[in-house]
């Protein structure tokens, strides 16, 4: 509640909902709603992509279907398929229960409860005191990094890392059912939270430290045991969360990321510069050196500024009580957790040598490594953790304390905060920025209040009250800290319904667009209207194959529509559009509504979802073949195997098309034989049937579905139902049901014991 309290006891959403209204239809009806201004420009992937993928997920539930297509981006994509939704995870299917405003501001409490617990439960196991565990969960729930992520599949994946590393502990020392459930429930949250990149980050850690305590402490147990242990969670996370991996896995190879992905990853690798790594790493423990968006910025050129979402500052009170365990602490885990700590900085400022090695290993070099400086946020909170069990707590190298001894540490972690305050208020007032004196001095004073405020309480107090003060300390600056990261909104404000809204309706399956900057794209899913525009992870290889046709490719953001006069637009069913007042509606189109800043406009030579070209150019294709294209109701591309031919097609009409979730049916009265172009894009998990059987499907006009009919009456259906989903829900059902028979013969065996 630190940060998501204002929204829980108000009614309020905890979220970057007041994005939105940077952009028409939104803006105008700022005011209205209370959205005053944008807290943080940063965080725009929660509301631009998570929050319409989390819209999708409930319109798919409310239609009594699996979540596995989104019809609501990119002419439709898999859903569950693209991972980032998370639609199974725990945390999902609880949020669901409330309605979605709700919902948001639940799922960034729990998440941080989640992190906060995880945290606490790996630190106890070391620690065994529960004032330094708090002081460590404290601090990795509010770190920079997890609170900028809040409301992503990267923090969720995170939250539970610290529970990954306790599983691979306690295998490694104590191997059994209990310890494997343990590891295996946290690696399918880990699984469950849909985000490949930082499970796999997140695994290879847990490696290292299974390994780090497996051959540094002496086993009493077989090694074939832990070994055992250790493999045996890890196949049953694999197995339970098969009808999650294997529709996403079918997906991969189909996606721009996979096709072009010597393109897309090769510019990735870069060391930085001596002068690069000395500023980038400086930011990492001090990111107020380069200000706060939204709020102050300092102008660094491109290739030299680093950027809060790789920074590993969780407070500047983690700082001595770190420093004062790597001298002070009798525990040999310091040392494993220090470097990790150094490892996560180096992958955070693109180190020389560190980039180059993690661009020969398989998965990590289609990675964003730097994404690892959460590595540096675990081990310094644990670090912290152990200084403050030695220093504020008393504990002696033997495990005991006495007066004497906790007095001198306690004076010793005294000194060590004084001096970090100190060294933190100079390199903070002397370097050289272009930020405001008044952020600067607000900022230095949020890192060195705390440290001096903790440092005299070391002098005056002894354990516990030295201990409840310094975490009492962390909440206070933290939250001081983050409390700008993400806004809280009025509820008014969570996607109301704007002027216009209500033109966008029509009797048959439509899709909108918005011109410029209008319309951001994603929000469209929150109205069920669907967007051919897009920002996915996991992008359609054809359809992305198609933007030259029709919009304007963006780095690392949507992809943008300027010019309404595109014949592809109507071929893609778009009929309506969200424009600049100021903007002419090309030939075809008209204004149905007009508002201060902006007009809704209908399209008259929309073609419907599917639809009967009257001419088809059959062959093998590519974009530039349509390049010229005027019509494509007069003229369409199918992808077949014959030689190129380009003849006059079957005449025929379509009607009764409907569109409910991932299936899509129409009745087709054809007087000969005839192709059918449906636009929606044509991943392969598409089934077409008619009257009973099964049709062949081809890309139609490159990336959308062509079918061939014959003459006749015909009611057409088109599922999208992956095989892969049907095989791994039966193997995650199987393995559930497995497991819950050895359970209960395993609780029958003890109480007969």
């Amino acid at each position: 509640f630190c940060l998501t309290g204002r929204a829980v006891f108000t009614g309020g959403v905890y979220g970057p909902i007041d994005l939105a209204y940077i952009a028409e239809p939104f803006a105008s009806i700022a005011d209205k709603v209370g959205v005053t201004r944008v807290v943080n420009p940063g965080v725009s992937d929660v509301f631009a992509q998570f929050l319409p993928w989390n819209a999708a997920l409930r319109h798919a539930i409310s239609d009594g279907d699996w979540p596995l297509w989104n019809p609501y981006e990119l002419s439709g994509g898999p859903l569950a398929g693209a991972a980032q939704s998370a639609p199974y995870h725990p945390l999902t299917l609880l949020a669901l229960l409330l309605p979605m405003a709700d919902g948001v501001t639940f799922s960034a409490t729990l998440l941080f409860f989640i992190a906060a617990l995880s945290m606490f439960l790996l630190t106890y196991a070391i620690v065994r005191r529960e004032l330094p565990s708090l002081f460590a969960a404290a601090a990795f729930m509010l770190s920079t990094h997890m609170v900028w992520f809040a409301g992503t599949a990267h923090a969720l994946a995170i939250s539970v890392a610290p529970l990954v590393l306790l599983g691979a502990r306690n295998v490694a020392r104590s191997p059994g059912p209990r310890s494997a459930s343990l590891l295996g429930g946290a690696l399918l949250l880990l699984v469950l939270a849909g985000h490949p990149e930082s499970a796999l980050h997140i695994v290879a850690l847990a490696v290292a430290y299974f390994l780090f305590e497996l051959f540094g402490v002496r086993r009493e147990v077989s090694l074939r045991r832990v070994l055992v242990s250790g493999a045996g969670a890890g196949i049953a996370a694999l197995l339970l969360s098969a009808m999650f991996l294997l529709p996403m896995l079918t997906a991969i190879p189909q996606t721009r990321e996979a096709l072009h992905r010597e393109k897309t990853y090769t510019g990735r690798v870069k060391a930085s510069t001596p002068a690069q790594l000395i500023h980038r790493t400086r930011a990492s423990f001090l990111p107020m050196l380069e200000g706060m968006p939204g709020l102050e910025e300092e102008e660094h050129a491109a290739d030299v500024k680093h950027g809060w979402l790789a920074t590993a500052y969780a407070g500047s009170m983690l700082f001595p009580a770190a420093l004062f365990a790597l001298f002070r602490s009798p525990r040999r885990e310091k040392w494993f957790f220090a470097g990790v700590f150094v490892w996560g900085v180096a992958a955070a400022v693109s180190a020389p040598g560190l980039v180059h090695l993690l661009a020969r290993l398989p998965g990590f070099e289609m990675a964003v490594n730097d994404r690892m400086v959460y590595f540096a946020v675990i081990a310094l909170a644990l670090l912290a953790a152990l200084g403050i069990d030695v220093g504020a707590a008393g504990a002696s190298p033997a495990g005991l304390s006495s007066a004497g001894e906790g007095a001198r540490r306690s004076n010793g972690l005294s000194i060590i905060y004084g001096v970090t305050a100190i060294v933190i208020g100079v390199i903070a007032l002397t370097a050289h920025t272009a930020l405001a004196h008044d952020f600067i001095l607000v900022a230095t004073t949020r890192a060195v209040l705390p440290l001096l405020l903790a440092a005299a309480a070391l002098l005056v107090w002894r354990a516990p009250r030295t201990s409840l003060a310094l975490f009492a300390l962390l909440l206070i600056q933290r939250t001081g800290d983050d409390v700008d990261v993400q806004a809280t909104v009025r509820r008014a404000a969570f996607y109301p319904k704007f002027p216009g809204l209500e033109l966008m309706r029509a009797n048959e399956p439509f899709r909108v667009v918005g011109v410029g900057a209008t319309l951001i794209p994603g929000t469209a899913a929150h109205y069920a209207l669907e967007d051919v525009r897009g920002y996915q992870a996991m992008t359609f290889g054809r359809y992305f194959e198609t933007y030259p046709l029709w919009c304007v490719e963006q780095p690392v953001w949507s992809n943008r529509v300027d010019d309404l006069s595109r014949p592809f637009l109507s071929m893609m069913n778009v009929r309506f559009a969200v424009a600049p007042a100021s903007y002419t509606p090309p030939e075809g189109w008209s204004r149905i509504g007009g508002y201060d800043a902006y007009a809704i406009l209908l399209n008259h030579r929309v073609l419907p979802r599917a639809f009967i070209p009257r001419s088809v150019h059959l062959g093998a294709f590519g974009v530039r073949d349509m390049m010229n294209a005027r019509d494509f109701g007069e003229e369409s591309w199918i992808v077949t195997n014959d030689p190129y031919l380009t003849k006059a097609n079957g005449a025929g009409r379509i009607s009764a098309i409907r569109e409910q979730g991932a299936r899509l049916s129409f009745h087709a009265s054809m007087q000969s034989e005839g192709w059918i172009v449906i636009s929606n894009a044509a991943w392969k998990a598409w089934r077409a049937e008619s009257d009973g059987r099964r049709l062949p499907i081809r890309f139609a006009n490159h990336a959308f579905i062509g079918i061939q009919l014959p003459p006749g009456e015909h009611d057409v259906a088109l599922i999208y139902r992956p095989r892969m989903f049907v095989a791994g829900a039966a193997i995650s059902g199987a393995t559930a049901l497995a497991l819950g028979v050895a359970f209960v013969s395993m609780r029958k065996r003890q109480r007969q014991n």
